[in-house]
């Protein structure tokens, strides 16, 4: 009976020590998959050489093409405005009305003082041709001829001068009528309807024009003898236009490219930098007159560069780095010295040469030191997500190994 006891026992104790191992080896198992899934999987890019054209930013600021000040040019009260306030006017479009009354009278005037000096002047003529015959025959004297003739001169002399006030009649009664000179956005009316106004009374309202549009900024003596060496500047001679980008005050990169028309004539004593302007095509009038952007001129010479993805570069306090990996696979920091920008790329100047590797994707997680695993760049996201099912699974394996431990 006692050995019966004694041998359950042992059994007993061989199945304790048996789940114990088992255990633990599940244990280990879990540990090694974990460890194995925390290994970044990564994928390599070769350092490109490509043909890049020069650039140089700068901060410029959004010029109307047209910015008008819309003023009264005769005196009269203002009668009506024809528009409301922040409008898109097409040139040409009725703005104000002034007081026509007087004007309109005064052209009645004029052209009335136009047709008597019309009608002396017929007789004037008249008069004169029958002395011119009369004078032939002996009939009159020459000097009655010759006051005929005085006469029909002075008489033609008033029809100029009366014509010439009429049309400077019409011309003031054609300014109660005020229109706008371009099309353009106009802005707050700074006097209203029944005020009497003058040509002194300053500006109504001011218009400026959307499309096409200017941007202007400046570069000083170095950055301008930059752009003259890579030969931009002698290529306006040959109508070749100078591609300008703007990044508006959002980030945004604007949708349209400009061209570069016009650049001072001497450098600023007080400044030291030259003026420049880029026009602009605006249909959507995304770009408001007054606001500040950064302006990007690219030469028309392009030069072999090395560049980088934007994605794979990463910083700190040191500068910019990308991960390259040692003889083991270990991830290993090479800092780069930068030379601008190009598309998503940036320009390496220093830190890499043609045909290095570095980590391209896959570089978040990655630490200095660490191994990583090396995939071709297609296979990156099918092991990451291989990667992400690993964990669920293992996780899930945890679950149930805890859910029956609690059971027994």
């Amino acid at each position: 009976m006692r050995k019966k006891i004694g041998l359950a026992l042992l059994f007993i104790v061989f199945l304790v020590f048996a789940r114990f191992g088992f255990v633990k080896f599940m244990e280990n198992q879990t540990a090694k998959g974990r460890a194995a899934s925390m290994i970044p999987t990564v994928s390599l890019g070769t350092v490109a050489e490509e043909d890049v054209a020069n650039s140089i930013e700068t901060q410029g600021r959004i010029v109307a093409k047209y910015d008008v000040d819309i003023v009264a040019k005769v005196s009269g009260s203002l009668l009506q405005k024809h528009f409301n306030e922040g409008d898109y006017v097409q040139k040409g479009q009725l703005l104000f009305t002034i007081d026509p009354q007087e004007y309109a009278i005064n052209v009645n005037r004029a052209a009335a003082t136009l047709q008597n000096a019309q009608a002396v002047a017929y007789r004037a003529q008249k008069d004169f041709e029958r002395a011119k015959e009369l004078v032939a025959n002996d009939f009159i004297a020459k000097s009655t001829y010759d006051q005929n003739l005085a006469d029909r001169n002075v008489a033609n002399a008033s029809v100029k001068s009366a014509s010439a006030e009429l049309s400077d009649a019409k011309r003031l009664l054609s300014y109660t009528k005020i229109t706008a000179p371009v099309s353009g956005r106009i802005g707050m009316v700074n006097v209203t309807e029944g005020n009497y106004i003058t040509a002194q009374t300053g500006s109504l309202a001011k218009l400026v024009s959307l499309d096409p549009i200017y941007v202007t900024y400046s570069l000083d003596s170095k950055q301008f003898n930059q752009l003259k060496d890579d030969t931009i500047l002698p290529t306006v001679k040959q109508n070749e236009p100078i591609r300008v980008e703007l990044t508006l005050p959002d980030g945004t990169v604007y949708k349209h490219y400009g061209d570069e028309d016009f650049f001072g004539n001497e450098i600023s004593q007080t400044t030291g930098s030259i003026p420049l302007r880029a026009t602009f095509k605006n249909p959507d009038h995304t770009l408001v007159p007054g606001d500040f952007v950064k302006v990007k001129i690219y030469s028309n010479t392009k030069h072999k560069k090395l560049i980088v993805p934007q994605a794979a570069v990463l910083q700190d306090s040191t500068g910019r780095y990308v991960y390259t990996l040692d003889a083991e696979n270990k991830a290993v920091q090479t800092y780069i010295t930068a030379d601008g920008e190009y598309d998503k790329y940036f320009i390496v100047k220093e830190g890499l040469k043609a045909g290095d590797k570095f980590i391209s994707d896959g570089v978040v997680g990655v630490m200095p030191g660490m191994p990583v695993r090396v995939v071709e760049k297609q296979q990156t996201s099918d092991v990451a997500k291989a990667s992400e099912n690993t964990d669920k699974e293992t996780s899930l394996d945890d679950e149930n190994k805890d859910s029956q431990e609690t059971a027994e």
